[in-house]
């Protein structure tokens, strides 16, 4: 029974461990790669990107590779917010954008100033969970929670030593 119970609490504290390990990997991953995650706010771009989709963005995509039809995200000038559209003309003096359902195009809309990545692939619908972690109150949410999990694995290491002897 007690060989039961040590067995049961290492399993636990190495899946907390091996997730705290995934998540670390991925943020690393994600910041030597130039790979970034972007909601899709507006229904501009359906029914090709979804509202609320995730896209995974590669910001280290040359300027002159990218081609007439390439989804993007730009700094948009006027208020620097990112703005993910489909290249529908590419011209000496930049790139012209426009959303997949809008009526007109951005103009004039991206030089080598303000492109900020290439649109690699989507994931419908897991931009919620991607809009939701930006707010502090959920970054603060998700510290306490890892805290929490590690404090108490602890813990339970501690007691069990403790039982040990």
């Amino acid at each position: 029974m007690i060989g039961f119970y040590i067995m049961k609490h290492k399993h636990q504290m190495f899946c907390s461990a091996f997730i705290l390990l995934v998540m670390t990997a991925i943020i690393f991953l994600g910041l030597i790669s130039g790979i970034r995650l972007c909601s899709v706010v507006s229904g501009s771009m359906e029914p090709n990107l979804p509202t609320w989709s995730l896209c995974v963005i590669n910001t280290r995509v040359s300027y002159d590779s990218i081609q007439t039809g390439d989804i993007v995200v730009y700094y948009r000038r006027s208020d620097d917010m990112r703005i993910i559209h489909r290249v529908i003309e590419i011209t000496p003096d930049g790139m012209i954008t426009k959303g997949d359902a809008n009526q007109t195009s951005d103009g004039l809309s991206i030089g080598r100033d303000n492109l900020f990545g290439k649109s690699l692939f989507h994931i419908p619908y897991l931009g919620y969970c991607s809009k939701l972690a930006e707010t502090p109150t959920a970054k603060v949410a998700m510290f306490v929670c890892m805290t929490i999990i590690l404090a108490m694995d602890f813990a339970d290491m501690r007691k069990r030593k403790q039982e040990k002897c």
